[in-house]
């Protein structure tokens, strides 16, 4: 089974003055420009990194060449590509980090996973489509997004490292370099199909909260948030952590006034990181219960949980959030 170690080093500078930089930066250049060429609105991320180099991406992602050239001609930023404003479904099929195992001998990864979907999903097929072989030995399927279809983002939610990203996520494109790595075309094919039917069912249709009634015990859920917060990308290690600070606020309330509505912001705040796809919308869904009912929550008034983390995770969806970029050395002006 391949594991991805989870530690990593903060991205190295390059020297202004190397032929390797110059290098890297024409070929990025070019790379930005061919995804603008077709419809793919990119943003520029930290040079060897996977962290957004301008704080509202999604918003000024561009596919206007003028903006492209100057921003990728003063340094070898690695490429972003906004789903949302690109109107693209990514899967993300990824590589066990380490400690994580399915439940099948025979699902290894986030491909093995995909396959097995489609095995059990009659006349369901794999569209052959842009498809881009990540440094970690994983793989993004970029599709286009069916016109008016409410894709959402999914952090392990569809099946075993198999995340997807939609609007308020992003992908990283082809020629960035992590860890001395490059993000490459895998096979032939250099444009989106559109998503097929069966993979839009998939991703479309919402979990199911867990009923008040029917919740796992608190100490079940927290020990499994825990080993969440010790696996994952970073970001995804820093949105377990927000979960179960939420959470322990909830716990922690005694008094009858407020419990509702601290409920609802916990909710909230939660979905802004499902949104992003960096919980799993029903992981945080059966954690806020458990929480909530450890407050006294739910007793009264049949449902009352369920209602409420609903009302907050729809708000919460609505206004992804993203992990603030930590400050490090950077090359090149503000673009």
């Amino acid at each position: 089974m391949r594991v991805r170690e989870t530690s990593r080093q903060a991205p190295h500078a390059l020297s202004h003055n190397t032929d390797a930089f110059r290098t890297l930066r024409a070929t990025l250049l070019a790379s930005a420009v061919r995804y603008a060429g077709l419809g793919m609105y990119v943003h520029p991320l930290l040079v060897g990194g996977k962290e957004p180099r301008w704080s509202d991406w999604e918003r000024r992602a561009t596919i206007d060449p003028d903006l492209i050239h100057r921003t990728w001609g003063r340094a070898p930023f690695n490429i972003g590509i906004a789903c949302g404003p690109s109107k693209l479904v990514a899967l993300d099929l990824d590589v066990p980090h380490k400690g994580e195992v399915s439940d099948s001998p025979e699902i290894v990864d986030g491909m093995t996973m995909l396959d097995a979907l489609a095995a059990r999903t009659p006349g369901a097929q794999i569209t052959p489509t842009l498809t881009v072989r990540t440094p970690s030995g994983g793989r993004h399927l970029v599709y286009r997004a069916p016109a008016e279809a409410a894709v959402r983002n999914t952090a392990r939610t569809l099946g075993f490292c198999l995340d997807t990203r939609a609007a308020g996520g992003y992908i990283v494109g082809i020629g960035s370099v992590v860890d001395g790595s490059a993000y490459s075309l895998e096979g032939s094919v250099i444009e989106p199909a559109v998503l097929p039917d069966w993979l839009l069912t998939l991703v479309t249709t919402p979990t199911t909260p867990p009923k008040a009634g029917g919740a796992p015990r608190r100490a079940d859920v927290v020990a499994r948030l825990q080993e969440l917060a010790r696996q994952g990308s970073r970001e995804q290690r820093w949105a377990a952590g927000i979960l179960r600070s939420e959470c322990d606020e909830l716990d922690s309330l005694r008094e009858t006034g407020g419990r509702n509505n601290r409920l609802n912001l916990a909710a909230y705040r939660a979905g802004q990181l499902v949104a992003s796809g960096l919980l799993d919308q029903a992981l945080a869904e059966e954690q806020l219960t458990a929480a909530a009912q450890a407050a006294g929550l739910g007793v009264d008034v049949p449902h009352e949980i369920e209602r409420t983390i609903r009302s907050g995770m729809t708000a919460g969806l609505a206004r992804p959030r993203q992990m603030a970029t930590v400050p490090v050395r950077r090359i090149g002006g503000a673009a």
